[in-house]
């Protein structure tokens, strides 16, 4: 039987992820080894790994099938191996685009509530609603772009041509249902538009309009941030910078989809310090951290999540924050960034930062991200004391 298959695949799966990789690194990898499954039954594997790792958690007490089946209910996919499982257990899906019913659908099965799930609720940032954050970790995000500027007709017209419906819209923003086959446009190959979080796009939103020309990201990644500052500030230049060169190849492809070339890539490790031999108006710092803010899109993060490790976490953000902020001018501007939704990475360690390195701290936000289908976000703008 197919579905058997199918429940087979995703049962060794489980059981053989060591969370050394993140999961779609781990299923890429398997589905390389297992050349046999289609496309169809892949996305079917895919999506049940996911649900269990999203929702399995809520109950302790089940078999892992039925658990499986219950996840799948909750993240509301129909599939094969859904209906199967449906049928197997007796579950009747509850049709509700609200997710606080269908949670609902698995305390009346004896699970245990998603505050009760999440171990780490005193961590968390006094400014988040503990509720709706946790609720938020066991749906699948939407996935968002970032119309850029001149485009938003060519890129609109495309979407209506090929019958593809934004979920929501905020702004510049558009956010789509997970899955949606977005890189296949266009308008995308173009850089007409960039795939962006919700949250992400936002967090550059406290730098002001006067904070000048000379811009460094200092833990760039695949450049995300510079190619929407370089859309909002078109006259000025930047120095990308990160660890890992895979990231800044990256960067480099997608910057060069665009008509922007004042830019420059460094690897670099900002562990140590650096002699870059000048100073920036501006310097942006999307530092490494837990990750919390995002385990609705990774939530095999949440299964192996030590808190021990914070302590490490903000050593390191303290670190970097003081070797970047050595290459600020004269009242230059320090943006410290997180996708992280624990205090102490944010809103208390930003107030350590800030003293040690001579900042004055301007505005800090939480972008409540679960609100909107979308990652958790912190932003903290400080200021070079003159």
């Amino acid at each position: 039987m197919r579905q058997q298959t199918l429940l087979n695949h995703i049962t060794g799966i489980i059981a053989g992820f060591d969370f050394s990789v993140p999961l779609h690194l781990y299923l890429k990898n398997y589905f390389r080894q297992h050349k046999q499954l289609g496309s169809r039954d892949r996305k079917i594997i895919s999506s049940g790994c996911y649900a269990y790792y999203r929702c399995a958690l809520l109950m302790p007490n089940k078999s892992f099938d039925e658990q499986l089946a219950l996840s799948f209910s909750i993240t509301n996919e129909t599939n094969l191996l859904s209906e199967y499982l449906f049928e197997k257990y007796g579950i009747t899906k509850k049709e509700s685009n609200c997710l606080s019913d269908r949670l609902g659908l698995i305390q009346q099965q004896g699970g245990i509530t998603p505050d009760e799930a999440f171990l780490f609720l005193d961590l968390l940032s006094d400014k988040i609603d503990k509720k709706a954050f946790t609720e938020s970790l066991f749906q699948q995000p939407l996935v968002w772009i970032r119309l850029r500027n001149g485009f938003e007709k060519s890129v609109l017209d495309e979407l209506k041509l090929k019958e593809i419906t934004p979920v929501k819209s905020i702004s510049n923003a558009l956010g789509f249902a997970p899955a949606t086959a977005l890189t296949t446009l266009e308008s995308y190959t173009k850089g007409c538009f960039e795939i962006q979080d919700l949250s992400s796009q936002q967090t550059l939103s406290l730098l002001p309009g006067n904070c000048g020309q000379r811009m460094w990201d200092c833990c760039s990644g695949s450049g995300g941030k510079t190619l929407l500052l370089a859309d909002r500030f078109p006259k000025a230049s930047f120095l990308l910078t990160d660890l890992r060169t895979s990231s800044l190849q990256n960067a480099e492809a997608r910057l060069n989809k665009t008509a922007f070339r004042n830019y420059k890539t460094l690897q670099a490790d900002l562990t140590a310090e650096l002699n870059l031999g000048e100073k920036f108006n501006v310097i942006i710092a999307d530092v490494p951290c837990s990750g919390s803010g995002t385990w609705s899109r990774t939530p095999e993060n949440f299964w192996n999540f030590d808190k021990k490790i914070i302590k490490d976490y903000t050593e390191l953000q303290l670190t970097i924050a003081k070797n970047a902020t050595k290459h600020l001018n004269n009242n230059g501007m320090f943006l410290y960034l997180t996708c992280s939704a624990f205090a102490d990475e944010n809103e208390v360690n930003v107030k350590r930062i800030a003293k040690q390195c001579n900042l004055n701290i301007v505005e800090q936000t939480l972008f409540h991200g679960y609100k909107h289908q979308s990652d958790t976000m912190f932003s903290c703008l400080m200021k070079l004391n003159g």
